[in-house]
């Protein structure tokens, strides 16, 4: 089969305007006029072309497959061990990198799947040639490059969600879309490493779970879905980190 995963991803004017919606609408409620609007996006489309040293953009088409991928090696008991750590595989052979790519992504090239996971720090060669993962998630970043399709599929899912919540009208047929938020803002270095750990670790567990639900629920619909058109639907966490920033001081309480 032809390597469909690489195709470049492009943003039609539809779109981007979709993008932007939010944006324009709390620009406007705060004040804001067009002209100072589109001034202030052009200055920073041009801050980001002159930045110095950022990190460039790397297209690696649909992301979804090389998340299945990781998923499979970590939960089919082909690719994990007795204890339930994800084998080391060869690239070739029965129970191999190639076979774990062609069950999980079919369309998805064995040598594009090598390519764009070693590239991000998803796996490594050891020593003995084989190939170890070394991430339960795709990670997308690099030293010096980002995964285009990956941000862009989350800058699009939020915007679109709140421009929904936003046009959303008192009898609308629609689902009901919630965000919810946890956070403080008094943790130390140490304690923001913590929660990563600690949230990383719980956020694996529940999407685990939704996973299984999302897969037994499409199997469940697969028959009905070929008679009528089908919807997109999933759940996005990302995790919050601003810089350092002075600790409050406290009052003494009396």
């Amino acid at each position: 089969m032809s390597d469909q995963t690489r195709q470049r991803t492009t943003i039609d004017p539809s779109q981007a305007e979709s993008l932007l919606y939010p944006m324009a609408a709390f620009l406007s409620a705060s004040g804001w006029d067009k002209k100072d609007a589109a001034r202030s996006f052009s200055r920073a489309f041009d801050h980001f072309l002159d930045a110095p040293g950022a990190r460039q953009f790397k297209h690696i088409g649909n992301p979804t497959p090389y998340a299945d991928i990781i998923a499979l090696w970590s939960r089919d008991r082909r690719f994990i061990d007795r204890a339930g750590r994800p084998r080391s595989l060869p690239l070739q052979g029965r129970v191999s990198f190639a076979t774990l790519v062609r069950e999980a992504s079919p369309k998805t090239g064995v040598q594009t799947a090598l390519s764009v996971l070693t590239h991000f720090r998803n796996i490594r060669k050891n020593s003995s040639g084989q190939y170890k993962l070394l991430s339960p998630l795709f990670l997308t970043s690099s030293a010096q490059s980002l995964a285009f399709e990956p941000m862009a599929y989350f800058l699009s899912d939020a915007s679109h969600t709140l421009g929904r919540i936003l046009k959303r009208k008192e009898r609308s047929k629609s689902p009901e879309l919630f965000w919810r938020k946890a956070e403080n803002t008094n943790l130390s270095e140490a304690g923001a490493k913590k929660f990563s750990a600690f949230s990383m670790e719980r956020t694996l567990a529940f999407v685990k779970e939704i996973d299984e639900w999302l897969d037994a629920h499409s199997r469940r619909d697969v028959t009905s879905s070929k008679r009528g058109k089908t919807r997109r639907v999933g759940l996005g966490v990302f995790s919050i980190l601003s810089g350092l920033e002075q600790a409050q001081q406290r009052e003494p309480r009396g």
